[in-house]
């Protein structure tokens, strides 16, 4: 019978990947267990399900249950802690809120198989999955976990769960006694203010009124036989633009009132942090954010890139630039030799954790993985080795007749950056340098009659800017509620942009009606900016979450006053389906 080995240190890493790359250190005598996330979740205590209790009493629970929902982990973990009562604790997960909640779960397991024999533990803290790294985070181990950390993701755990799960009841069981056939009819608080954005943009079409206006337009050409179009200012009435197009209408020539040029520089990207990746992936090449962070969790935990997951845009003094950026020019094909002298554009956000996110080793993968790589890598190297890059910008002002008439263009000047992010870089489209006084042939001379145009629906890239600047959710959970309102059926994507169902838009529609804090971001910001005061050591987490529940409480019983009304409203949206709104169906409804 082979003999059973005796280990002095357990490692736990939050994800296969991670636990491999510390494997590989081949640190003595040391066993290294990969977990899959979360070991633990929260729920109500027994007698509080769906049919037991009404909705309202999930607010005055005051204790929630801690409940396995990882049971192999669990099972390994209390296992391997029993067989092992003199090897020492040392937590590997990611360097974050969730992933210090995650490792006061493997604690707790710890402590329970241990009890009074349960030695003080430790705490790796890394940033990137580089051995240098893991090695200098094994040597610098500390004792204990970052208790404001814990408190703060546990904190938004049993927020949401607790609102989440009263609301969701009251809107589904109302709905259900109002004659649809739902499954379910979720509200979440961050999941709700993302619906908001998408129908307010919604209602700004629906209730936009287009005007027509005319413009004059002219096809002109230099001696040189370049041309160019010449537009006047928008005419609002028809009369008078047919007065002035028939004024100059027979015209053969124009004169060149006014030209000038000024330089604009496009600065360089800032280091990256997660909102800028998410939305710079979607933008540029399509990938839905959940599916960005996904696949950058991959990179990371296969030692690729740094912690993907970081608000911090700036580097700190004593970072090694030249070999990143070695390592970024061998996995695109570039010369390193040109990548020797550093000159960073910083930021000034810096989350207390995390670095920006770089390269670690080059990638010659494929397919998005490699999109995403490749992006990191371009970005790294044109915050840190490239300049700025200059555009001109080219105005010119036109006379037929007393007739003004305006031209612009653009056109690069200066690369800079541009080099190694050719696809960020705008297309040229200049217009003839011109003089004062010059005489132009008029080819062609028009009166065009246009509408004005309804503002655009959210890309996922506005929809997730417009999320940072309200603070709805965090860089590492921003990406799941675009995604989120699209699966809930409250939303549909086409063409890259987002479009509210029926029942989408009139459960907005409705829980604004009650109360607008219900689904405006403002009661959002309010329960992340006390999180960030749980962090700081500012805010007691049990005090903070009796105020932020009373908060929705009140919000909670004045959706239920009402709840007979919006439950028969929403009845009537459930039988349209998913489908796409439509304008006539609004106002039918």
């Amino acid at each position: 019978m082979p003999r059973r080995i005796r280990y002095k240190w357990i490692i736990v890493a939050e994800k296969p990947s991670v636990a491999r790359r510390i494997e590989n250190l081949r640190i003595p005598f040391a066993l290294v267990i990969p977990l899959r996330g979360h070991i633990f979740d929260v729920d109500f205590p027994e007698g509080y399900d769906w049919h037991d209790v009404p909705p309202s009493q999930l607010f005055d629970v005051e204790e929630l249950e801690l409940v396995v929902v990882d049971q192999e982990a669990y099972n390994l973990l209390k296992k391997k802690f029993s067989e092992n009562k003199d090897a020492t604790l040392v937590i590997a997960t990611d360097n974050d809120p969730e992933g210090e909640l995650i490792g006061w779960e493997v604690a707790q397991i710890y402590k329970e198989v241990l009890k009074k024999k349960a030695k003080p533990f430790y705490r790796m803290r890394f940033n990137t999955t580089d051995y240098q790294e893991l090695k200098r985070a094994w040597r610098e181990k500390e004792t204990g976990l970052s208790m404001r950390w814990v408190e703060k993701a546990s904190f938004r755990r049993n927020f949401d769960f607790i609102t989440g799960a009263a609301f969701t009841r009251l809107l589904t069981l109302s709905t259900r006694r109002a004659g649809a056939d739902v499954r379910v009819l979720s509200w979440g608080s961050c999941q709700a203010p993302t619906l908001y954005f998408v129908v307010e943009r919604e209602k700004e079409i629906l209730n936009f009124k287009p005007e027509k206006f005319w413009r004059i337009a002219a096809l002109l050409e230099t001696e040189d036989r370049e041309r160019f179009w010449a537009f006047s200012d928008k005419i609002k009435v028809k009369e008078n633009a047919e007065r002035n197009y028939n004024s100059i209408k027979r015209e053969k020539t124009a004169t060149v009132k006014e030209y000038k040029e000024s330089i604009r520089r496009n600065l360089r990207p800032l280091p990256t942090r997660t909102d800028e990746l998410l939305r710079d992936m979607s933008k540029l090449f399509g990938i839905p954010a959940n599916k960005t962070l996904m696949l950058a969790e991959e990179l990371y935990g296969r030692g690729y890139i740094s912690y993907p997951r970081t608000d911090t845009n700036m580097y700190r003094e004593d970072f090694n630039f030249v070999k990143y950026a070695e390592i970024a020019a061998r996995g695109l094909g570039l010369d390193p030799m040109r990548f020797l002298e550093p000159n960073p554009r910083q930021g000034t956000r810096y989350d207390g954790a995390h670095t920006p996110i770089y390269p670690i080793k080059p990638f010659y993968g494929e397919g998005n993985l490699r999109k995403i790589w490749e992006h990191i890598a371009r970005r790294f190297l044109a915050n840190a080795f490239y300049s700025n890059a200059e555009q001109v910008r080219q105005e010119a002002t036109i006379l037929i007749k007393g007739i003004k008439l305006y031209a612009s263009g653009t056109r690069i000047v200066k690369e800079g950056f541009f080099e190694v992010l050719p696809y960020a870089r705008p297309p040229d489209d200049p217009i003839p340098r011109l003089r004062r006084g010059q005489k132009l042939r008029i080819i062609k001379l028009e009166l065009r009659e246009q509408t004005t145009k309804p503002p655009p629906r959210l890309t996922e890239s506005d929809l997730l800017k417009i999320m940072e600047k309200w603070n709805i959710g965090t860089d590492a959970t921003r990406a799941i509620y675009p995604a989120l309102i699209i699966d809930r059926g409250y939303a549909i994507k086409r063409n890259k942009t987002f479009h509210p169902t029926f029942t989408g838009f009139k459960l907005i529609e409705q829980l604004a009606k009650v109360d607008e804090s219900l689904v405006s971001p403002e009661t959002r910001r309010r329960v992340e900016e006390m999180m960030e005061k749980i962090e700081r050591g500012e805010a007691d987490m049990e005090v903070a979450m009796k105020q932020m529940i009373i908060l929705y409480k009140k919000l909670f019983e004045k959706l239920e006053n009402r709840m007979d009304e919006v439950a028969r409203t929403l009845a009537d949206a459930i039988g349209y389906g998913k489908k796409p709104l439509i304008k006539s169906e609004v106002k039918a409804s």
